[in-house]
């Protein structure tokens, strides 16, 4: 018994470190996790063409990156999800409309650049060291758009062009 509350304990240090806070650090509100991008950076444009060969690298980065909180469809049900939604909030279903609709390209590329930490817990961690690459982080935008083709870009009929491509492609 004294074994198995060892290794529960071991188990929620461990998630509450993995989360990146204390266990006495508060959780973000909604309000903590309200997170919008300088102005000047909500108005960039994706530089990078929608091509089915964007669209590919971006899959594969969001796999290698996103998968594990945002799940591989982006659904927001990666296998880090539950523990990450206890020890600070849970990921967005970018597949989501009003999620889309409510970011501009430059407000993803931002957000995914610079993470986002609340309240000592880590909500998003930063990607620019992982992906430093700034092409890759604006295919990585690509791609994130494509989850939900009927975003606020203005570009639906690319995406959704390109997005046929790479379903043929798989």
């Amino acid at each position: 018994m004294a074994g198995r509350r060892v290794a529960v304990a071991i188990v929620l240090a461990a998630g509450t470190a993995w989360a990146g806070g204390s266990s006495e650090a508060q959780k973000p509100t909604e309000a903590d996790l309200e997170w919008p991008a300088p102005t000047a950076e909500r108005k960039r444009v994706n530089p990078v063409p929608v091509t089915p060969a964007a669209l590919k690298r971006g899959r594969s980065l969001f796999r290698l990156h996103c998968a594990v909180c945002h799940g591989y469809e982006g659904r927001g049900d990666g296998p880090a999800s539950r523990p990450h939604a206890r020890f600070a909030a849970a990921p967005r279903n970018l597949t989501r409309l009003d999620v889309q609709a409510r970011l501009t390209e430059g407000e993803i590329f931002w957000k995914l650049s610079n993470g986002l930490r609340a309240r000592d817990r880590m909500v998003m961690p930063p990607f620019r060291d992982d992906i430093q690459s700034e092409e890759d982080r604006w295919v990585l935008v690509h791609f994130v758009r494509s989850l939900s083709v009927a975003s606020s870009s203005g570009t639906e009929a690319q995406l959704a062009r390109a997005q046929s491509a790479l379903r043929s492609d798989e």
